[in-house]
């Protein structure tokens, strides 16, 4: 079951159907081979999370082999103790007895040849591309032997694409995912094709696509602009790649899927809502929509039948957050995201009221130092409030300081006079809240302060 990069490559050329087939080579990816006397049938790509192995889409193999082969590594799986979870299905396995399937999303497909229809049925798109033009946008494909030279400005293209990438995840409220969406641009580069955006000859936006070999088709795998790139830059990239594309006889490409588009399920119409300040799956699916596409295909979570769809739901998110949701929640925590900081501003409102209608007594040694307390919470909640309308590094770098002063000042209070006198576990409750709320937004306000840092 080890990881062979040169067997998979030869198989992903005859069987690769699926958008998610080129991405079983992505790094932390690991490879079962269903083998009859030393032929290779087909292959699974999978990530091993521990209690479950969650495979990348369907196995690669034909079209009629797909079903068996799928079963036989479930068979394999369940000899080592692993639960199987097949994410991100385009259906081959939904006649299959053995499977059932929950759907996630949709995924937008296109025929290139039709591209230049598509565009002229498109006003609000063409304005787009026009005002990308306007700002100097420039869009073109490079080659392998380009990624590594140097350009005018002194950057070789990896560089500047690295940079892109860099920037672009620190604009993003959850820290980086895996599996399906790892970024990494360059791995087999020779497979891929690279897209530019550029002004002034400075990339500013890219698309890598990877191949998708029994469809005569090309997953556009990563769709990245600079934070400062002009609007309709993506677009103008899209519109790059589809042209060439057409020019070239392909006909099929996708934008891979939009999770929890379409007609999901009760709970994940609910996930859908309540996940939206991290991520925004309406956004990502109405952009994608935008471009016109020709189908929507529908994706499937696919999983044994005697196991739940609960826990194959767990192991897809468990692949996707690389290990522990908790760590991955609370690295996410710790990134500082506009939904925390914004949560931070507003939970100052009820706090600070409550603490200046309690008593004095037994809180606080005098009255007065109850009072500079509610003092600094309506100071630090205009500061929150001016740096979510204008954020600037020094202001969140004094803030982050204030909170920090606050976190310390407020644990001696806690350790020289409060603890002394709780009596009950309500008051415990009340003096651990009131010590960790402090040392917790210091900790989201610095994980702000370095992730927009690492923006400039």
């Amino acid at each position: 079951m080890n990881r062979d990069d040169k067997r998979a490559l030869a198989l992903l050329e005859q069987f690769g159907y699926t958008a998610t087939a080129f991405q079983t080579l992505a790094p932390g990816m690991r490879h079962w081979f269903d083998t009859n006397d030393d032929h290779d049938i087909g292959f699974v790509g999978f990530i091993d999370t521990g209690s479950a192995w969650v495979v990348a889409g369907e196995p690669v193999a034909a079209r009629g082999d797909a079903i068996a082969v799928a079963e036989r590594f479930v068979k394999h799986a369940h000899a080592n103790r692993k639960r199987v979870a097949f994410f991100a299905t385009e259906g081959a396995l939904a006649s299959s007895p053995r499977f059932r399937r929950v759907l996630i999303g949709e995924q937008p497909t296109w025929n290139p040849q039709d591209w230049s229809a598509v565009l002229s049925a498109n006003r609000s798109m063409r304005e787009q591309l026009r005002r990308a033009r306007a700002k100097g946008v420039r869009t073109r494909e490079i080659g392998v032997e380009e990624i590594d030279t140097e350009g005018a400005n002194g950057k070789t293209s990896r560089e500047m694409l690295n940079g892109i990438v860099r920037r672009w995840l620190a604009t993003r409220p959850m820290t980086s995912m895996h599996f399906l969406v790892e970024l990494e641009p360059f791995v087999h580069l020779e497979s891929r094709r690279l897209f530019v955006a550029e002004r002034n000859g400075v990339a500013i936006a890219f698309l890598s696509a990877a191949p998708v070999a029994a469809r005569n088709g090309w997953l556009f795998e990563h769709l990245l602009r600079d934070p400062d790139a002009p609007n309709g830059s993506t677009e103008l990239l899209v519109d790059c790649a589809m042209r060439t594309l057409s020019e070239q006889g392909v006909t099929w490409a996708t934008l891979g899927l939009a999770p929890l588009a379409g007609e999901v399920s009760g709970w994940l119409r609910m996930t859908r809502i309540v996940a939206r300040p991290f991520f925004n799956f309406r956004g990502l699916a109405s952009f994608k929509g935008k471009l016109r596409p020709s189908n929507w295909e529908p994706i499937y979570l696919a999983y044994p039948r005697e196991r739940s769809s609960v826990w194959a739901m767990r192991d897809g998110l468990r692949a996707f957050a690389g290990g522990s949701l908790l760590i991955f929640g609370a690295r996410t925590v710790l990134r500082g995201p506009k939904p925390l900081l914004r949560a931070l501003e507003y939970s100052l409102i009820p706090w600070t009221i409550a603490l200046a209608l309690w008593p004095a007594e037994p809180w606080f040694p005098k009255s007065h130092i109850k009072w500079a307390w509610v003092a600094f919470d309506v100071l630090l909640w205009s500061a929150l409030y001016r740096l979510r309308k204008h954020w600037t590094q020094r202001v969140a770098i004094a803030i982050a300081t204030m909170v920090s002063i606050d976190a310390v000042v407020t644990l001696v209070q806690a350790v020289t006079w409060n603890i002394a006198r709780t009596r009950t576990l309500w008051e415990a409750a009340m003096v651990v809240v009131a010590c960790s709320g402090p040392a917790l937004a210091a900790a989201v306000l610095w994980g702000a302060v370095r992730r927009r840092a690492s923006i400039s």
